[in-house]
């Protein structure tokens, strides 16, 4: 087990020395790290360029939970069943946790495979980019 973690600590090191790389593994940080790597990082590095895209993505999706949820406990008309201490309130309160707890999920699984300079792409991601395109073509229409 601690030949492992040494093993880990290595890579790391020698990713925060190379700089550009450690980016991929810095665009993770919870909404602040794909801001920090579109500004700093190398445009031309295909590894930081995808981690950077793809953490983006995931916390936008986190907080359009968020958002989503939020509005549901406090706007007026929703607010008398699924506001603190309502009927509801235990579903959406499950249903943000459920999406905290697979974004936590799909984000250390991103800084793995970044660590391991490997491409990895959450499940369905190209779906739910088509479906969502789809969705704000049809609106613009």
């Amino acid at each position: 087990m601690s030949d492992r973690i040494r093993n880990i600590q290595t890579r790391i090191k020698s990713k925060i020395q190379n700089g550009d790389e450690f980016l991929a593994v810095i665009s993770y940080l919870p909404l602040i790290g794909w801001i920090i790597t579109s500004l700093k990082g190398n445009k031309k590095d295909k590894l930081v360029k995808f981690h950077t895209e793809q953490a983006k993505e995931i916390n936008i999706a986190i907080i359009v939970i968020y958002l989503f949820v939020w509005f549901i406990e406090n706007f007026p008309l929703t607010s008398w069943l699924f506001g603190k201490n309502k009927f509801f309130y235990p579903i959406i309160e499950t249903f943000w946790l459920l999406g905290l707890f697979l974004y936590l999920g799909i984000t250390f699984i991103g800084i793995y495979k970044a660590l391991n300079d490997e491409m990895w792409s959450f499940p369905y991601r190209k779906e739910i980019k088509d479906k969502i395109k789809d969705i704000i073509e049809k609106a613009k229409n």
